[in-house]
């Protein structure tokens, strides 16, 4: 059964769902997303939860950020005998954030989605290469994918809202961009068939999901050369330094230019893809349940 909480999360909605929030009856209780905090109100023993990131560590400041810690981070971690993150970069982030005993911790990868099934492509478009840019907050690192693709004759078409300041920048970037969100998983999956590239050139993630998406789909990605991303990409994809533009745009400029390059990281990315197939990530949350119940059951009756 999937449960929501009544409300989102801001201040006030943190108050409001620990007071509203009722769970239904469960033998497992799974908590995800950003409201680690719902684990306080569940069953130590029968409730694992899953960390996918630490940004609110890198975008809060001051009392804000204290209270968020103490929230999504250290009274969940030390009340909580199982967790699980998407990396070992995130494990890592965790241990040198929180006081938290590292054997509680499991890395479990995202899985792909089964809406991701590969179609013949059509031919590489040299000429006027389409990029698919994926999200629009601070950490995917819009304004140097602008610049760096600023010259290059092609479409940059970035999937997620703009703010008016990712919209100036646009405007004054002199870039053919295209815009859309809220697309939904068959959409999606369309966006990444019909990319060229797929430009993935963040300054912080937990995994990196587009990465291996793109993979999936025999699109050619170039990504940022730091963890977890280029774990997440194994051999498949053109690593660059995000805080670089010249990087960037070296890396877009080689993937349009050399094409034995390109379908060798295309060819190697769908082999690295495959390690993060649904069913193997579900067989290991299904391992992770049968232990939290067995060892459930041997505590009730010692």
């Amino acid at each position: 059964d999937f449960q929501q909480v009544p409300y989102s999360n801001d201040i006030v909605s943190v108050v409001k769902n620990f007071l509203f929030f009722r769970s239904i009856d469960a033998d497992i209780f799974h908590v995800t997303g950003h409201i680690h905090y719902i684990a306080l109100l569940l069953p130590s023993a029968r409730t694992v939860l899953t960390i996918h990131d630490l940004g609110f560590l890198h975008t809060r400041k001051g009392l804000r950020r204290y209270f968020l810690k103490k929230l999504l981070l250290d009274w969940p971690l030390r009340r909580l005998k199982y967790v699980t993150v998407v990396s070992d970069f995130t494990k890592q982030e965790i241990l040198k954030h929180g006081e938290v005993d590292q054997k509680k911790i499991r890395v479990i990868e995202n899985p792909l989605g089964a809406h991701l099934v590969a179609r013949e492509k059509s031919a590489f478009r040299s000429e006027c290469p389409v990029i698919l840019q994926i999200g629009t907050m601070e950490n995917k690192n819009i304004p140097n994918l602008l610049l760096a693709v600023n010259g290059i004759n092609c479409i940059l078409r970035i999937i997620g809202p703009l703010d008016d300041n990712l919209e100036k920048l646009i405007i004054e970037s002199n870039v053919t961009v295209e815009n859309v969100s809220d697309l939904d998983d068959d959409a999606m999956a369309s966006e990444y068939h019909n990319a060229d590239i797929v430009a993935f050139c963040s300054t912080y993630e937990g995994f990196g999901l587009p990465v291996i998406e793109s993979q999936a789909m025999r699109t050619a990605v170039v990504t940022s050369d730091i963890s977890p991303l280029r774990e997440v990409a194994g051999n498949g994809a053109m690593l660059v330094d995000p805080a670089d533009v010249a990087s960037i745009r070296n890396g877009i400029v080689t993937l349009i230019n050399d094409q034995r390059l390109r379908e060798e990281l295309i060819e190697k990315g769908r082999e690295n893809a495959r390690r993060f197939d649904a069913g193997g990530v579900s067989s290991k949350f299904a391992e992770l349940y049968r232990e939290m119940i067995e060892t459930d059951k041997k505590s009730a009756t010692e």
